[in-house]
Protein backbone atom coordinates (compact mmCIF):
# COMPACT_ATOMS: atom_id res chain seq x y z
CA UNK A 1 0.00 0.00 0.00
CA UNK A 2 1.58 3.31 -1.22
CA UNK A 3 0.54 6.17 0.83
CA UNK A 4 -0.23 9.67 -1.42
CA UNK A 5 -1.03 12.32 1.03
CA UNK A 6 0.44 15.31 -0.85
CA UNK A 7 -1.93 18.14 -1.10
CA UNK A 8 -1.28 20.83 -4.18
CA UNK A 9 -0.64 24.58 -2.65
CA UNK A 10 -4.08 25.24 -3.82
CA UNK A 11 -5.73 22.41 -1.77
CA UNK A 12 -4.09 23.66 0.78
CA UNK A 13 -5.15 26.60 0.99
CA UNK A 14 -8.84 25.33 0.68
CA UNK A 15 -8.11 23.12 3.59
CA UNK A 16 -6.73 26.52 5.67
CA UNK A 17 -10.19 28.08 4.60
CA UNK A 18 -12.11 25.28 5.72
CA UNK A 19 -10.60 24.64 9.00
CA UNK A 20 -11.18 28.57 9.54
CA UNK A 21 -14.37 28.13 8.34
CA UNK A 22 -15.33 25.57 10.95
CA UNK A 23 -14.03 27.92 13.69
CA UNK A 24 -16.26 29.68 12.92
CA UNK A 25 -18.88 27.83 12.47
CA UNK A 26 -18.17 26.42 16.14
CA UNK A 27 -17.87 30.33 17.61
CA UNK A 28 -21.22 30.76 15.94
CA UNK A 29 -22.72 27.73 17.39
CA UNK A 30 -21.54 27.62 20.67
CA UNK A 31 -23.06 31.41 21.17
CA UNK A 32 -26.17 30.05 19.73
CA UNK A 33 -26.17 27.50 22.31
CA UNK A 34 -25.93 30.23 24.94
CA UNK A 35 -28.72 32.12 26.90
CA UNK A 36 -29.25 34.91 29.38
CA UNK A 37 -31.34 34.06 32.37
CA UNK A 38 -31.18 36.89 35.10
CA UNK A 39 -28.91 39.17 33.56
CA UNK A 40 -26.59 36.20 33.07
CA UNK A 41 -25.41 34.37 30.36
CA UNK A 42 -25.10 30.99 30.64
CA UNK A 43 -23.20 28.58 28.71
CA UNK A 44 -24.80 24.72 29.33
CA UNK A 45 -24.13 21.14 27.82
CA UNK A 46 -26.42 18.65 26.59
CA UNK A 47 -28.20 16.98 29.63
CA UNK A 48 -26.32 13.61 29.80
CA UNK A 49 -23.01 15.76 29.37
CA UNK A 50 -24.09 17.83 32.84
CA UNK A 51 -24.09 14.60 34.60
CA UNK A 52 -20.39 14.07 34.06
CA UNK A 53 -20.00 17.79 34.82
CA UNK A 54 -21.07 17.57 37.72
CA UNK A 55 -18.95 14.06 38.69
CA UNK A 56 -15.98 16.40 37.66
CA UNK A 57 -16.89 19.35 39.93
CA UNK A 58 -17.62 17.07 43.04
CA UNK A 59 -14.43 15.51 41.84
CA UNK A 60 -12.37 18.98 41.38
CA UNK A 61 -13.33 19.90 44.75
CA UNK A 62 -12.15 16.97 46.33
CA UNK A 63 -15.76 15.09 46.65
CA UNK A 64 -14.67 12.44 44.79
CA UNK A 65 -15.52 10.78 41.72
CA UNK A 66 -19.55 10.97 42.78
CA UNK A 67 -22.96 12.55 41.64
CA UNK A 68 -23.97 13.32 45.57
CA UNK A 69 -21.36 14.70 47.83
CA UNK A 70 -23.05 12.39 50.18
CA UNK A 71 -24.40 9.16 49.99
CA UNK A 72 -23.94 6.08 48.20
CA UNK A 73 -20.88 6.16 45.43
CA UNK A 74 -22.74 5.37 41.82
CA UNK A 75 -21.00 5.41 38.68
CA UNK A 76 -23.62 7.47 36.34
CA UNK A 77 -21.33 8.30 33.51
CA UNK A 78 -19.73 6.17 30.86
CA UNK A 79 -17.13 8.32 29.65
CA UNK A 80 -14.31 8.17 32.52
CA UNK A 81 -11.80 10.12 30.51
CA UNK A 82 -13.86 12.92 29.03
CA UNK A 83 -15.51 13.52 33.15
CA UNK A 84 -11.60 13.37 34.36
CA UNK A 85 -10.94 16.12 31.28
CA UNK A 86 -14.06 18.19 32.84
CA UNK A 87 -12.62 17.84 36.03
CA UNK A 88 -9.06 19.46 35.09
CA UNK A 89 -10.82 22.21 33.97
CA UNK A 90 -13.03 22.35 37.17
CA UNK A 91 -9.71 23.36 39.02
CA UNK A 92 -9.75 26.84 37.79
CA UNK A 93 -12.29 28.96 39.71
CA UNK A 94 -13.99 29.31 36.40
CA UNK A 95 -18.24 31.17 37.44
CA UNK A 96 -20.42 28.67 37.36
CA UNK A 97 -22.52 30.06 34.24
CA UNK A 98 -19.22 29.59 32.07
CA UNK A 99 -17.99 26.34 33.51
CA UNK A 100 -19.02 24.26 30.13
CA UNK A 101 -17.37 27.05 27.91
CA UNK A 102 -14.30 25.45 28.22
CA UNK A 103 -15.69 22.26 27.55
CA UNK A 104 -17.12 23.27 24.52
CA UNK A 105 -13.96 24.77 23.21
CA UNK A 106 -11.86 21.31 23.88
CA UNK A 107 -14.57 19.15 21.82
CA UNK A 108 -14.55 22.11 18.94
CA UNK A 109 -10.33 21.75 19.69
CA UNK A 110 -10.82 17.77 18.94
CA UNK A 111 -13.10 18.20 15.82
CA UNK A 112 -10.21 20.65 14.04
CA UNK A 113 -7.29 17.64 15.19
CA UNK A 114 -10.02 14.99 13.71
CA UNK A 115 -10.40 17.12 10.47
CA UNK A 116 -6.67 17.06 9.93
CA UNK A 117 -6.25 13.49 10.56
CA UNK A 118 -8.90 12.77 7.95
CA UNK A 119 -7.54 15.27 5.24
CA UNK A 120 -4.52 12.34 5.49
CA UNK A 121 -6.78 9.90 5.53
CA UNK A 122 -9.04 10.64 2.68
CA UNK A 123 -6.41 11.41 0.16
CA UNK A 124 -4.93 8.29 0.70
CA UNK A 125 -7.94 6.94 -0.28
CA UNK A 126 -9.43 9.91 -2.72
CA UNK A 127 -7.94 12.45 -5.50
CA UNK A 128 -7.20 15.69 -4.24
CA UNK A 129 -11.07 16.96 -5.13
CA UNK A 130 -12.50 14.21 -3.96
CA UNK A 131 -10.55 13.87 -0.39
CA UNK A 132 -11.10 17.81 0.21
CA UNK A 133 -15.34 17.03 -0.71
CA UNK A 134 -15.20 14.33 2.07
CA UNK A 135 -13.67 16.51 4.24
CA UNK A 136 -16.03 19.14 3.92
CA UNK A 137 -18.50 16.88 4.15
CA UNK A 138 -17.30 15.59 7.60
CA UNK A 139 -16.27 19.13 8.89
CA UNK A 140 -20.52 20.14 8.69
CA UNK A 141 -22.54 17.05 9.38
CA UNK A 142 -24.34 18.80 11.85
CA UNK A 143 -24.96 15.51 14.83
CA UNK A 144 -21.43 14.97 15.09
CA UNK A 145 -20.77 18.91 15.75
CA UNK A 146 -23.94 18.92 17.84
CA UNK A 147 -22.76 15.87 20.04
CA UNK A 148 -19.37 17.56 20.32
CA UNK A 149 -20.14 21.00 20.42
CA UNK A 150 -22.72 20.47 23.08
CA UNK A 151 -19.85 18.69 25.61
CA UNK A 152 -20.17 14.71 24.63
CA UNK A 153 -17.12 12.71 24.48
CA UNK A 154 -18.46 12.19 20.56
CA UNK A 155 -15.63 14.55 19.11
CA UNK A 156 -12.55 13.25 20.97
CA UNK A 157 -13.77 9.86 20.44
CA UNK A 158 -13.99 10.58 16.73
CA UNK A 159 -10.17 12.13 16.42
CA UNK A 160 -9.19 8.83 18.90
CA UNK A 161 -10.55 6.46 15.88
CA UNK A 162 -9.04 8.65 13.14
CA UNK A 163 -6.04 9.07 14.71
CA UNK A 164 -5.97 4.65 15.06
CA UNK A 165 -7.07 4.44 11.44
CA UNK A 166 -3.55 6.33 10.44
CA UNK A 167 -1.59 4.71 13.22
CA UNK A 168 -2.61 1.36 11.67
CA UNK A 169 -2.09 2.22 8.90
CA UNK A 170 1.68 2.94 9.57
CA UNK A 171 1.93 -0.02 11.74
CA UNK A 172 1.00 -1.60 8.07
CA UNK A 173 4.19 -0.36 6.17
CA UNK A 174 6.15 -1.48 9.20
CA UNK A 175 6.09 2.67 10.34
CA UNK A 176 4.64 2.17 13.81
CA UNK A 177 5.01 -0.46 15.96
CA UNK A 178 1.37 -2.60 17.14
CA UNK A 179 2.23 -0.81 20.67
CA UNK A 180 1.88 2.53 19.50
CA UNK A 181 -1.00 2.08 16.53
CA UNK A 182 -2.83 0.96 19.10
CA UNK A 183 -1.94 3.56 21.66
CA UNK A 184 -5.28 5.79 20.04
CA UNK A 185 -8.06 3.22 20.68
CA UNK A 186 -6.32 2.30 24.03
CA UNK A 187 -6.95 6.11 24.80
CA UNK A 188 -10.43 5.66 23.19
CA UNK A 189 -11.04 2.76 25.58
CA UNK A 190 -10.68 5.23 28.73
CA UNK A 191 -12.86 7.63 27.17
CA UNK A 192 -15.75 5.00 26.96
CA UNK A 193 -14.93 1.29 27.48
CA UNK A 194 -17.42 0.16 24.67
CA UNK A 195 -14.44 1.73 22.01
CA UNK A 196 -13.31 -1.66 22.97
CA UNK A 197 -15.39 -2.71 19.86
CA UNK A 198 -13.28 -0.63 17.41
CA UNK A 199 -10.21 -1.66 19.00
CA UNK A 200 -11.02 -5.03 17.80
CA UNK A 201 -11.46 -3.97 14.44
CA UNK A 202 -7.90 -2.55 14.67
CA UNK A 203 -6.44 -5.29 16.08
CA UNK A 204 -8.01 -8.03 13.57
CA UNK A 205 -7.17 -5.54 10.71
CA UNK A 206 -3.17 -5.64 11.74
CA UNK A 207 -3.36 -9.50 12.33
CA UNK A 208 -4.94 -10.09 8.95
CA UNK A 209 -2.55 -7.25 6.99
CA UNK A 210 0.65 -8.41 9.22
CA UNK A 211 0.75 -12.16 9.67
CA UNK A 212 4.80 -11.79 10.57
CA UNK A 213 3.96 -9.49 13.73
CA UNK A 214 1.08 -11.70 15.29
CA UNK A 215 2.42 -12.70 18.24
CA UNK A 216 3.56 -8.71 18.93
CA UNK A 217 0.36 -7.52 17.63
CA UNK A 218 -2.05 -10.08 19.83
CA UNK A 219 -0.08 -8.78 22.91
CA UNK A 220 -0.39 -5.33 22.17
CA UNK A 221 -3.84 -5.82 21.85
CA UNK A 222 -4.89 -7.57 24.93
CA UNK A 223 -2.41 -5.90 27.26
CA UNK A 224 -3.93 -2.38 26.04
CA UNK A 225 -7.49 -4.27 26.67
CA UNK A 226 -6.22 -5.46 29.74
CA UNK A 227 -4.78 -2.51 31.33
CA UNK A 228 -7.59 0.33 29.98
CA UNK A 229 -10.85 -2.28 30.45
CA UNK A 230 -9.37 -3.98 33.31
CA UNK A 231 -8.08 -1.22 34.90
CA UNK A 232 -11.59 0.74 35.37
CA UNK A 233 -13.25 -2.39 36.08
CA UNK A 234 -11.10 -3.03 39.08
CA UNK A 235 -11.51 0.93 39.30
CA UNK A 236 -14.90 0.57 39.51
CA UNK A 237 -15.57 -2.73 42.06
CA UNK A 238 -12.83 -0.98 45.10
CA UNK A 239 -14.63 2.00 44.44
CA UNK A 240 -17.83 1.46 43.60
CA UNK A 241 -18.60 -1.81 44.09
CA UNK A 242 -20.31 -2.80 41.13
CA UNK A 243 -18.19 -4.40 37.98
CA UNK A 244 -19.94 -2.04 35.37
CA UNK A 245 -21.24 1.63 35.41
CA UNK A 246 -24.58 1.74 36.57
CA UNK A 247 -25.26 2.94 33.36
CA UNK A 248 -24.91 -0.43 31.97
CA UNK A 249 -27.58 -2.01 34.64
CA UNK A 250 -30.07 0.44 33.63
CA UNK A 251 -30.14 0.24 29.94
CA UNK A 252 -28.99 -3.21 29.38
CA UNK A 253 -30.90 -5.57 31.61
CA UNK A 254 -34.81 -5.34 32.60
CA UNK A 255 -35.55 -5.52 28.87
CA UNK A 256 -36.28 -8.20 26.49
CA UNK A 257 -32.51 -8.54 24.90
CA UNK A 258 -34.25 -9.29 20.88
CA UNK A 259 -36.53 -6.11 21.63
CA UNK A 260 -33.85 -4.74 22.28
CA UNK A 261 -31.82 -5.36 19.21
CA UNK A 262 -35.16 -5.30 17.12
CA UNK A 263 -35.19 -1.39 18.14
CA UNK A 264 -31.31 -0.55 17.48
CA UNK A 265 -31.51 -2.41 13.95
CA UNK A 266 -34.44 -1.01 12.80
CA UNK A 267 -33.26 2.41 13.96
CA UNK A 268 -29.51 2.14 12.36
CA UNK A 269 -31.19 0.19 9.09
CA UNK A 270 -33.57 3.47 8.68
CA UNK A 271 -29.98 5.98 9.05
CA UNK A 272 -28.00 4.28 6.59
CA UNK A 273 -31.01 4.14 4.30
CA UNK A 274 -31.62 7.75 4.46
CA UNK A 275 -27.83 8.09 4.31
CA UNK A 276 -26.43 6.55 1.32
CA UNK A 277 -29.24 6.56 -0.82
CA UNK A 278 -28.16 9.72 -3.07
CA UNK A 279 -24.81 7.78 -2.88
CA UNK A 280 -26.44 4.59 -4.08
CA UNK A 281 -28.29 6.18 -7.14
CA UNK A 282 -25.61 7.93 -8.45
CA UNK A 283 -23.33 4.90 -8.24
CA UNK A 284 -26.15 2.79 -9.77
CA UNK A 285 -26.65 5.76 -12.55
CA UNK A 286 -23.04 5.51 -13.18
CA UNK A 287 -23.35 1.34 -13.78
CA UNK A 288 -25.81 1.77 -15.74
CA UNK A 289 -25.52 4.74 -18.04
CA UNK A 290 -21.58 4.45 -18.14
CA UNK A 291 -19.74 1.75 -17.36
CA UNK A 292 -21.58 -0.34 -20.08
CA UNK A 293 -20.03 2.25 -23.14
CA UNK A 294 -16.33 1.40 -24.54
CA UNK A 295 -13.43 3.06 -25.60
CA UNK A 296 -9.80 2.91 -25.94
CA UNK A 297 -8.73 -0.06 -24.18
CA UNK A 298 -11.88 -1.00 -22.80
CA UNK A 299 -11.95 2.45 -20.46
CA UNK A 300 -14.84 3.09 -19.02
CA UNK A 301 -15.94 -0.67 -19.30
CA UNK A 302 -17.05 -2.29 -16.32
CA UNK A 303 -14.31 -5.06 -16.47
CA UNK A 304 -11.79 -2.15 -16.23
CA UNK A 305 -13.38 -0.85 -13.33
CA UNK A 306 -12.87 -4.19 -11.87
CA UNK A 307 -9.44 -5.04 -12.82
CA UNK A 308 -8.47 -2.04 -10.85
CA UNK A 309 -9.45 -3.51 -7.75
CA UNK A 310 -6.73 -5.58 -5.82
CA UNK A 311 -6.16 -6.79 -2.28
CA UNK A 312 -3.88 -3.95 -1.58
CA UNK A 313 -5.87 -1.33 -2.46
CA UNK A 314 -9.13 -2.33 -1.11
CA UNK A 315 -7.83 -3.75 2.39
CA UNK A 316 -7.26 0.34 3.75
CA UNK A 317 -10.94 1.15 2.42
CA UNK A 318 -12.15 -2.34 4.39
CA UNK A 319 -10.48 -0.92 7.99
CA UNK A 320 -12.52 1.61 7.15
CA UNK A 321 -15.84 -0.28 6.58
CA UNK A 322 -14.96 -2.14 9.50
CA UNK A 323 -15.08 0.62 11.64
CA UNK A 324 -18.56 1.55 10.30
CA UNK A 325 -20.02 -1.78 10.39
CA UNK A 326 -18.74 -2.56 14.08
CA UNK A 327 -19.95 0.51 15.44
CA UNK A 328 -23.30 0.40 14.00
CA UNK A 329 -23.27 -3.54 15.07
CA UNK A 330 -22.81 -2.06 18.51
CA UNK A 331 -25.26 0.09 18.51
CA UNK A 332 -27.95 -2.19 17.10
CA UNK A 333 -26.96 -4.81 20.21
CA UNK A 334 -27.75 -1.90 22.78
CA UNK A 335 -30.66 -0.57 21.08
CA UNK A 336 -29.45 2.71 19.80
CA UNK A 337 -29.94 5.91 21.59
CA UNK A 338 -32.79 7.65 22.96
CA UNK A 339 -31.90 10.63 20.46
CA UNK A 340 -31.81 9.26 17.36
CA UNK A 341 -35.48 10.64 16.00
CA UNK A 342 -34.27 14.48 17.11
CA UNK A 343 -30.22 14.63 16.17
CA UNK A 344 -30.07 11.86 13.56
CA UNK A 345 -26.83 9.51 14.02
CA UNK A 346 -26.62 8.76 17.47
CA UNK A 347 -23.96 8.98 19.67
CA UNK A 348 -22.05 5.43 19.09
CA UNK A 349 -22.53 5.54 15.09
CA UNK A 350 -21.88 9.54 14.88
CA UNK A 351 -17.75 9.47 15.23
CA UNK A 352 -17.62 6.88 12.34
CA UNK A 353 -19.72 8.80 10.14
CA UNK A 354 -17.23 10.69 8.87
CA UNK A 355 -15.50 7.00 6.91
CA UNK A 356 -18.34 6.19 5.47
CA UNK A 357 -17.59 10.19 3.51
CA UNK A 358 -14.62 8.51 2.34
CA UNK A 359 -15.87 5.50 1.28
CA UNK A 360 -19.08 6.77 -0.32
CA UNK A 361 -16.74 9.20 -2.35
CA UNK A 362 -14.00 6.89 -2.68
CA UNK A 363 -16.51 4.23 -4.49
CA UNK A 364 -18.42 7.16 -6.80
CA UNK A 365 -14.46 8.07 -8.08
CA UNK A 366 -13.67 4.22 -8.58
CA UNK A 367 -16.69 4.53 -10.78
CA UNK A 368 -15.67 7.94 -12.95
CA UNK A 369 -15.84 10.77 -11.11
CA UNK A 370 -17.58 13.60 -11.77
CA UNK A 371 -16.67 14.45 -15.78
CA UNK A 372 -17.59 10.38 -16.68
CA UNK A 373 -20.42 10.53 -14.27
CA UNK A 374 -22.26 13.58 -16.10
CA UNK A 375 -21.30 13.84 -19.81
CA UNK A 376 -22.99 17.20 -19.93
CA UNK A 377 -20.98 19.10 -17.61
CA UNK A 378 -18.94 19.35 -14.35
CA UNK A 379 -21.37 21.31 -12.14
CA UNK A 380 -24.63 18.88 -12.25
CA UNK A 381 -22.13 16.43 -10.77
CA UNK A 382 -21.02 18.72 -8.12
CA UNK A 383 -24.83 19.48 -7.29
CA UNK A 384 -25.25 16.06 -7.09
CA UNK A 385 -22.67 15.55 -5.18
CA UNK A 386 -23.11 18.59 -2.88
CA UNK A 387 -26.53 17.09 -2.14
CA UNK A 388 -25.41 13.54 -1.59
CA UNK A 389 -22.62 15.11 1.07
CA UNK A 390 -23.76 17.93 2.27
CA UNK A 391 -27.29 18.54 2.17
CA UNK A 392 -28.79 15.01 2.38
CA UNK A 393 -26.82 13.58 5.43
CA UNK A 394 -28.17 16.66 7.38
CA UNK A 395 -32.17 16.21 6.32
CA UNK A 396 -32.10 14.09 9.94
CA UNK A 397 -35.62 14.81 10.26
CA UNK A 398 -36.67 16.26 6.55
CA UNK A 399 -35.67 19.59 4.78
CA UNK A 400 -36.67 21.84 7.81
CA UNK A 401 -33.77 20.32 9.93
CA UNK A 402 -31.34 22.26 7.11
CA UNK A 403 -32.25 25.09 9.54
CA UNK A 404 -30.24 23.89 12.49
CA UNK A 405 -27.06 23.41 9.94
CA UNK A 406 -27.34 27.00 8.73
CA UNK A 407 -28.10 28.13 12.42
CA UNK A 408 -31.29 29.74 11.35
CA UNK A 409 -32.51 27.72 14.06
CA UNK A 410 -30.83 27.35 17.89
CA UNK A 411 -28.58 24.18 18.44
CA UNK A 412 -30.59 21.05 19.76
CA UNK A 413 -31.94 21.01 22.93
CA UNK A 414 -30.87 24.62 23.75
CA UNK A 415 -34.62 24.97 25.10
CA UNK A 416 -34.38 22.50 27.48
CA UNK A 417 -31.14 23.43 28.30
CA UNK A 418 -32.48 27.14 29.63
CA UNK A 419 -35.32 25.41 31.08
CA UNK A 420 -33.28 23.28 33.11
CA UNK A 421 -30.95 26.21 34.28
CA UNK A 422 -34.02 28.32 35.23
CA UNK A 423 -35.76 25.59 37.58
CA UNK A 424 -32.09 24.90 39.06
CA UNK A 425 -31.83 28.53 39.97
CA UNK A 426 -35.47 28.65 41.32
CA UNK A 427 -34.47 25.81 43.46
CA UNK A 428 -31.21 27.77 44.86
CA UNK A 429 -33.40 30.57 45.66
CA UNK A 430 -36.34 28.31 47.49
CA UNK A 431 -34.44 25.66 49.29
CA UNK A 432 -31.88 25.48 51.61
CA UNK A 433 -28.17 24.09 51.25
CA UNK A 434 -29.31 20.98 52.97
CA UNK A 435 -32.41 20.38 50.72
CA UNK A 436 -32.87 16.99 48.90
CA UNK A 437 -34.21 17.21 45.72
CA UNK A 438 -35.77 14.29 42.97
CA UNK A 439 -35.51 15.35 39.39
CA UNK A 440 -35.56 13.28 36.02
CA UNK A 441 -33.03 15.34 34.51
CA UNK A 442 -30.04 14.13 36.11
CA UNK A 443 -27.81 17.01 34.42
CA UNK A 444 -28.34 20.51 34.05
CA UNK A 445 -30.44 21.00 37.19
CA UNK A 446 -28.51 19.10 39.57
CA UNK A 447 -25.21 20.85 38.57
CA UNK A 448 -26.86 24.33 38.71
CA UNK A 449 -28.81 23.86 41.89
CA UNK A 450 -26.15 21.96 43.56
CA UNK A 451 -27.77 20.63 45.90
CA UNK A 452 -28.44 16.88 47.44
CA UNK A 453 -30.33 15.25 44.10
CA UNK A 454 -32.41 11.84 44.06
CA UNK A 455 -32.37 10.57 40.43
CA UNK A 456 -35.89 9.56 39.51
CA UNK A 457 -35.04 7.32 36.20
CA UNK A 458 -31.77 5.91 37.28
CA UNK A 459 -28.97 6.86 35.90
CA UNK A 460 -27.40 7.43 39.19
CA UNK A 461 -29.29 5.42 41.59
CA UNK A 462 -28.46 1.99 42.29
CA UNK A 463 -32.00 0.50 42.92
CA UNK A 464 -33.68 1.89 40.22
CA UNK A 465 -30.82 0.81 37.64
CA UNK A 466 -31.62 -3.07 38.55
CA UNK A 467 -35.40 -2.92 38.21
CA UNK A 468 -37.43 -4.37 35.66
CA UNK A 469 -38.05 -2.20 32.43
CA UNK A 470 -41.50 -1.00 32.27
CA UNK A 471 -43.53 -1.81 29.21
CA UNK A 472 -45.24 0.17 26.79
CA UNK A 473 -44.53 3.58 27.71
CA UNK A 474 -44.21 4.74 24.47
CA UNK A 475 -47.51 3.72 23.03
CA UNK A 476 -45.86 2.56 19.64
CA UNK A 477 -45.16 -1.09 18.51
CA UNK A 478 -43.11 -3.47 20.67
CA UNK A 479 -40.36 -3.14 17.66
CA UNK A 480 -39.42 0.36 18.73
CA UNK A 481 -40.88 0.26 22.61
CA UNK A 482 -37.43 0.35 23.52
CA UNK A 483 -36.32 3.73 24.89
CA UNK A 484 -32.62 4.02 26.27
CA UNK A 485 -32.62 5.22 29.75
CA UNK A 486 -35.84 5.98 30.05
CA UNK A 487 -37.84 2.76 30.96
CA UNK A 488 -37.27 2.56 34.95
CA UNK A 489 -39.01 4.47 37.72
CA UNK A 490 -40.03 3.33 41.01
CA UNK A 491 -41.89 6.39 42.65
CA UNK A 492 -42.87 4.14 45.56
CA UNK A 493 -39.53 4.14 46.17
CA UNK A 494 -37.69 7.62 45.27
CA UNK A 495 -40.78 9.44 46.60
CA UNK A 496 -42.25 7.68 48.83
CA UNK A 497 -39.39 6.10 50.63
CA UNK A 498 -36.77 8.76 50.33
CA UNK A 499 -38.98 11.89 51.12
CA UNK A 500 -37.44 14.49 49.39
CA UNK A 501 -38.14 18.02 49.74
CA UNK A 502 -39.02 19.12 46.94
CA UNK A 503 -39.71 16.60 43.95
CA UNK A 504 -39.89 18.61 39.93
CA UNK A 505 -39.42 17.77 36.45
CA UNK A 506 -41.45 14.42 36.32
CA UNK A 507 -41.17 12.59 32.59
CA UNK A 508 -44.73 13.45 31.24
CA UNK A 509 -45.47 9.67 30.13
CA UNK A 510 -44.70 8.49 34.08
CA UNK A 511 -46.83 11.50 35.66
CA UNK A 512 -49.73 9.14 36.87
CA UNK A 513 -47.80 6.72 38.68
CA UNK A 514 -46.06 9.31 41.33
CA UNK A 515 -49.32 11.09 42.37
CA UNK A 516 -50.19 8.20 44.88
CA UNK A 517 -47.21 9.20 46.46
CA UNK A 518 -47.71 13.45 46.10
CA UNK A 519 -51.24 13.34 46.97
CA UNK A 520 -51.44 14.31 50.53
CA UNK A 521 -47.94 15.03 51.29
CA UNK A 522 -46.45 17.47 48.75
CA UNK A 523 -47.97 20.73 47.48
CA UNK A 524 -47.67 21.78 43.52
CA UNK A 525 -47.05 24.76 41.69
CA UNK A 526 -45.01 25.28 37.87
CA UNK A 527 -41.68 26.37 36.96
CA UNK A 528 -40.42 27.32 33.60
CA UNK A 529 -42.74 24.94 32.40
CA UNK A 530 -41.53 22.10 35.34
CA UNK A 531 -44.16 20.36 37.45
CA UNK A 532 -42.56 21.41 41.41
CA UNK A 533 -43.82 19.73 44.37
CA UNK A 534 -42.87 20.97 47.33
CA UNK A 535 -43.00 18.68 50.60
CA UNK A 536 -45.43 20.35 53.33
CA UNK A 537 -43.91 21.71 56.23
CA UNK A 538 -40.23 21.19 54.93
CA UNK A 539 -37.94 23.13 56.84
CA UNK A 540 -35.47 22.70 54.20
CA UNK A 541 -37.61 24.91 51.79
CA UNK A 542 -37.86 28.73 51.62
CA UNK A 543 -41.51 28.81 51.92
CA UNK A 544 -41.34 32.95 51.52
CA UNK A 545 -39.15 32.70 48.44
CA UNK A 546 -41.44 30.42 46.26
CA UNK A 547 -41.74 31.61 42.82
CA UNK A 548 -45.65 30.76 42.47
CA UNK A 549 -48.60 29.97 44.73
CA UNK A 550 -48.95 26.42 45.83
CA UNK A 551 -51.96 24.76 45.69
CA UNK A 552 -53.15 20.81 46.48
CA UNK A 553 -51.55 17.30 44.07
CA UNK A 554 -54.98 16.07 42.79
CA UNK A 555 -55.85 12.71 44.36
CA UNK A 556 -54.77 9.64 42.00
Amino acid sequence: MEFTIVYSNRARRWLIALLLAHVAYAVAFIWRSSFVVQGERFFCLFDDAMISMRYARNLAHGHGLVWNPTGERVEGFTNPLWTLIMAGWHLIPWPMSKASLPIQITSECCLLANLLILARIARQRLSEGFALLSVACAAFYYPLNNWALQGMEVGLLALLFSAGVWSTWQCERSRLSPWIALLPSAVAMLVRPDAAVAHLVFAFYLLWRNPEKRPVIVAAAFVWLLVCVGGQTLFRWVYYGDLAPNTYYLKMTGFPVFWRMTRGTLHAAWFWAKFLWPFAALALWHWVTVSRRTGPAGEGTREESLRRISADTLAPSLLLLGLVGAQTLYSCYVGGDAWERIAGANRFIAPVVPFAFILAFGTLEHLGGVQRLFSRGRSLGLIAYGFAGLVNPNMFFGPSSLAYLVLLEPPLYKADNERNVRLALALREFTQPHATVAVDYAGAPAYFADRQMIDLLGKADRHVARLPAHRNVLGVSRFLEYYPGHLKWDYKYSIGELQPDVVCAIWRRTLGDSHRYLHGTYLQGEIAGFSVYLKKGSPAIRWDQIPFTPTEVAAP
